[in-house]
């Protein structure tokens, strides 16, 4: 009952370090793939290695929903970074899903954009939401305001596993390489030493796209390891929301398939301390929650999936992107705060161009 909803991908990738190589990316979820895109279009020879299986951290976890900007509004955005870098965030991340969606060259990835509606929960985020529509509007974006909640109507909603399958599926043969745990990072002037078990390899550059495991490898990177637990329910009759919906400033959440299953996901907001945490089990308390809300909803099929993610939280919000300062020849793709999806291929090509 606690394995995700979404199917890992089909395929297998075995592989060892290899002895050289001119950068390895380290992780294979959305980020990890979205580099190796990248970096073959610029016709950089790269390796990446994967500890357990491509996507099967955040990147196979998640709700799959494809947002505009940031986990908080765009009025909170502008008081937070200024009206130039919302609008430049909120432009990335719309380029992210035109793009990535692109890059998946017609594999079905389960894809819509039906748009999402963002639904407050209480009057002070139902304010910021109007003055959002007002700036969103005024900045030359979709968005309106119906009278209950904000709809965005260029978001959209994705499968993630098969998302990060499709990418993958485009990288040359023994270019991916999992079940490869990398233990030990040594920068030096001209390379980096990789260390994962009893292999090591001479890589030119190496690229971290660990997300919430990035200080495992690298302490003093500041990324908070954060948990997300969600359900799904077996296929419900009746329609329960025409598209995805946030809620709680982005603390709660939840979609309905084609098929008809719904997934409830969030509410890390009623334990928030316990939630910081590498732990990927759900808890009983948090999953009452996600029942509870089911329930509410009007969804009368039983649950089928509990699981959990491990997120990676910036202090900034935003990902972290390019060298990592004092060690030569060390970059990081990471830190997504919960909007991988949105934000990680566009990431990818920034980083993979500053390679």
């Amino acid at each position: 009952m606690s394995t995700p909803f979404w199917a890992p991908p089909p395929e297998k990738y075995p592989g060892r370090l290899p002895e050289k190589a001119d950068v390895v990316v380290i992780g294979g979820g959305i980020a990890g793939v979205s580099l190796l895109w990248h970096l073959s279009t610029r016709r950089i020879e790269a390796v990446l290695v994967e500890r357990h299986h491509i996507a099967w951290g955040a990147s196979g976890r998640n709700a799959g929903f494809l947002l505009a900007g940031v986990a908080s509004s765009y009025a909170e955005a502008v008081h937070t970074y200024g009206r130039s870098r919302a609008r430049e965030i909120w432009d990335v991340t719309n380029e992210n899903h035109d793009r990535m969606i692109e890059a998946a060259r017609g594999q079905d990835v389960g894809h819509r954009r039906l748009g999402t509606a963002i639904l407050p929960a209480d009057d002070s985020e139902r304010a910021l939401l109007i003055e959002s529509e007002h700036l969103l509007t005024e900045d030359g974006f979709e968005a309106r305001w119906d009278g209950t909640r904000l709809v965005n109507p260029r978001d959209g909603e994705v499968d993630p596993a098969a998302m990060v399958a499709a990418l993958a599926r485009q990288a040359r043969p023994g270019t991916i390489r999992e079940g490869v745990n990398v233990t030990a990072l040594g920068p030096r002037r001209s390379d980096v030493l990789v260390v994962a078990g009893e292999d090591s390899c001479e890589a030119g550059a190496v690229i971290l796209a660990t997300n919430a495991y990035t200080p495992q490898l690298v302490p003093s990177v500041k990324i908070q390891p954060t948990r997300a637990q969600m359900i799904a329910t077996a296929p419900e009759s009746s329609r329960i929301t025409e598209m995805p919906v946030y809620s709680n400033f982005g603390y709660r959440y939840w979609r309905q398939l084609p098929s008809g299953e719904v997934l409830v996901g969030g509410w890390r907001d009623t334990s928030l301390e316990t939630e910081k945490t590498y732990d990927d089990e759900p808890t009983g308390e948090i999953q009452e929650h996600l029942d509870r809300a089911a329930r509410d909803l009007g969804v009368k099929a039983d649950v089928t999936h509990r699981w959990a993610g491990t997120m990676g939280f910036t202090e900034s919000g935003l990902p972290m992107e390019g060298p990592l300062g004092g060690m030569p020849n060390l970059y990081i793709c990471a830190g997504f705060t919960g909007h991988g999806m949105g934000f990680a291929f566009m990431t990818a090509k920034q980083v993979a161009e500053s390679i």
